[in-house]
């Protein structure tokens, strides 16, 4: 199944990108907005999982859609705010996760 792999593929450059973020931040003595890229990529990269349930329910897309960006961005918030890291970053993480999906996504479309 195509969106299992766009899923898998996604969760795993998330979390290969929040390790770099995470490090990069320690390196350059940024650690909250290095934690807080590495937190938000991993709390985006839960977005697919989420997406294929939405599917799976036959929920409506645009609602749901709503929703669940809403959820993610209040989870981001919440957990800057339990850690300390900055808001922005993580909220920018999430925003790269949900372009790492896209790019899966059109991976696995071009694949034959």
């Amino acid at each position: 199944m195509k969106g299992v792999r766009i899923v898998r593929d996604t969760l795993v450059m998330s979390i290969a990108l929040a390790s770099i973020a995470f490090v990069a931040g320690f390196v350059f003595d940024q650690r909250s907005i290095g934690l807080g890229l590495a937190l938000g990529l991993v709390v985006g990269a839960t977005n697919g999982e989420l997406i294929q349930r939405v599917i799976v329910s036959h929920s409506p897309f645009l609602l749901s859609s709503l929703l669940r960006m809403a959820g993610l961005s209040a989870v981001a918030i919440g957990v800057s705010f339990l850690v300390g890291a900055s808001t922005v970053a993580l909220l920018l993480g999430v925003g790269v996760a949900q372009f790492v999906m896209a790019g899966a996504a059109v991976r696995e479309g071009l694949r034959p």
